[in-house]
């Protein structure tokens, strides 16, 4: 299957053995050397080491044997002791000798044997395990191991400990003798300075004792401090075991795990090809449901091969630990199982939201354009986009999104906002929309922008409504002749102004007879290209109309106000005549905006 690998393997096998040879000759030297240096340090400390503990099983011997005689005739005072009252001391005194001779036997052997960790000898009997301990029997492989670890750390802090308290007990004995010595400075009765010698006596040995078992400690820890070998022997050797024991292990498990993922990946490609004639992986769009199970059958799958492998070779450190973490996940997901279940839902596609939909965050419509671990929003006018969790995404929801605008303009058209105020689209993002006003520019956020229900008048064309009056003496041609020449008037000034071509459509039609002229509607509908000249449109309108009662000789009529006066030069008690005695004309002129 791989010719390549195969016809290079012989060409690379001579430089292989070549460079292991080079590195062989290279390496040996160092090592005898190394290797001799280290024998002969290590040499000389075994033959000190041997030495002092030569001195010290003479001494606990001499110790033993000291306190043997000892026991023999405090037994034969108990024997000869007439007075009941005092046979407790005795035998208390025995016991505690006993004691101590019993801690010097274990010293003497612990010293001869090399201070072993004789507990692996022990036959214990078997115990009855109870079922509320069975975790603790299942985690004992984890703490043993952990307590293989630090055996040697741990036996040097409690050789240090007991040599502290050996070190303290010499000092408060010290103290005692000292003041027994106080004492038998002064002159004594006999029967004060005979028991005084006895305890004296007593306190001295126990000082011997404690001297004795100080420098037992300190030979102890000294022989724990210098046992070790050489680094990179201990190194070696760890990796060695390392290697072909838990290495080998997770080495197994990692390429058992490699090997099923690949081969699950291959067959799913291989299924989706077959069922949907596609040359990429579609299942996550098309069937959701089986690629998800799919995925999860392969977890299970791997997880039980890995547990089978530490089990086939017996590590149970490893089981423990993996049964500990499965345990400690599924702990997890007892709390956690709600909402991961509401996000599979998603994931799934059958939540409240789904993909390619529409829904509405924050006042501003969005395309679900994925469900992930974060899901992402966009909407394609607006720059940007949107990243939340996925459980965020359970407390909205989504629709088809149809053929709905997903918002009302984009950057180069013209709009009319709610105050009317007139202005450009410069840029538009979900957060802010730029507008042009006036030649300056102004942000508004985009929900508030929304909110404005703005009228945009480059997507779709614009209308322009204006009035228009002429006087009463016309009315005979108020119906037909007027508005058709106004019609006239309004198209030729579209067309000197090159706007003609985007007349959609035009209305003139006479609206209502006014209190002093004949008034009349005019409607027009622009194409959206014309946008910027809305306000524009509609001056042109009533140029046009002025320009045409100009050519026909039609007078625009004034709107009329009568001021009333009263005459009250005839005295009080009469009623004064009223009078016209002032017209005035006023014309009202519309206010216009500026492009």
């Amino acid at each position: 299957m791989f010719p390549t690998e195969k016809t290079s393997r012989p060409a690379a096998t001579p430089f292989r053995n070549l460079a292991l040879l080079v590195l062989l000759f290279v390496c040996a030297p160092c090592q005898l050397v190394a290797q001799g240096t280290a024998g002969q340090a290590e040499g000389t400390g075994t033959n000190a080491r041997s030495q002092s503990a030569v001195e010290n099983l003479a001494n606990i011997q001499q110790s033993l044997e000291s306190k043997r005689t000892t026991v023999r005739e405090l037994r034969e005072q108990l024997k000869q002791l007439e007075d009941v009252s005092g046979k407790p001391a005795l035998e208390q005194r025995i016991e505690r000798i006993n004691r101590d001779m019993a801690s010097l036997q274990l010293d003497f052997e612990n010293i001869a044997l090399g201070s072993p960790n004789l507990s692996v000898l022990t036959d214990q009997p078997e115990q009855q395990i109870d079922w509320r301990v069975e975790l603790e029997q299942v985690s004992r492989p984890l703490l043993s191991t952990l307590k293989e670890l630090t055996a040697k750390p741990r036996q040097i802090d409690s050789l240090r400990r007991e040599a502290e308290r050996l070190e303290d007990q010499l000092k408060v004995i010290q103290k005692a003798i000292d003041s027994i010595y106080n004492f038998k400075h002064q002159t004594l009765p006999p029967m004060v300075a005979d028991p005084l010698e006895q305890i004296l006596i007593d306190w001295e040995q126990r000082r011997d004792d404690a001297q004795r078992a100080l420098e037992t400690t300190h030979l102890k820890l000294t022989i724990l401090k210098t046992e070790s070998t050489a680094w990179y022997t201990s190194a070696g050797q760890a990796i060695t075991e390392f290697l072909s024991g838990r290495g080998l292990t997770l080495l197994l498990a990692i390429l058992a795990s490699v090997a099923i993922w690949l081969l699950s990946k291959w067959l799913l490609a291989a299924y989706w090809r077959w069922l949907f004639r596609a040359e990429h992986d579609t299942g996550l769009t098309r069937a959701p449901l089986i690629y998800y199970s799919y995925r999860l059958a392969t977890a299970i799958i791997i997880i039980f091969t890995i547990l089978m492998v530490f089990y086939v070779r017996g590590d149970v450190l490893f089981l423990t630990l993996a049964l500990i973490a499965l345990a400690g996940a599924a702990l997890t997901l007892r709390q956690t199982l709600p909402r991961y279940a509401a996000e599979l839902r998603l994931l799934l596609g059958v939540g409240p939201v789904r993909e390619k939909e529409r829904l509405v965050l924050d006042g501003v419509p969005f395309i679900v354009e994925s469900l992930s671990v974060y899901t992402i929003l966009k909407n394609p006018l607006l720059e940007g986009v949107v990243r939340r969790p996925l459980h965020d995404m359970n407390e909205l929801a989504s629709r088809p999104a149809g053929q709905e605008p997903w918002f009302p303009c984009q950057p180069g058209d013209f709009i009319l906002l709610a105050d009317g105020g007139f202005g450009l689209v410069m840029r538009q993002t979900i957060e802010l929309v730029e507008i042009m006003v006036r030649d300056s520019k102004m942000q508004i956020r985009t929900r508030e922008f929304l909110a404005q229900n703005v009228r945009n008048l480059s997507r779709e064309g614009f209308g322009v409504a204006s009035a228009f009056g002429v006087d009463y003496q016309h009315q005979a041609i108020c119906l037909d002749t007027v508005p058709d020449l106004f019609r006239k008037a309004i198209t030729a000034r579209f067309e000197e102004a090159g706007m003609k071509d985007d007349i959609v459509e035009m209305l003139v039609e006479f609206k209502a007879a006014g209190a002093s002229s004949l008034d009349y509607q005019i409607y027009m509908v622009l194409n959206g290209r014309v946008a910027k000249a809305y306000f524009r449109a509609q001056r042109m309108i009533q140029q046009a109309c002025v320009d045409a009662c100009n050519r026909e000789g039609w007078i625009i009529p004034f709107t009329q106000i009568t001021v009333h006066s009263g005459n009250t030069a005839e005295g009080p008690g009469k009623q004064p005549e009223e009078t016209a005695s002032d017209v005035t004309q006023l014309a009202a002129a519309p206010a216009q905006h500026p492009d």
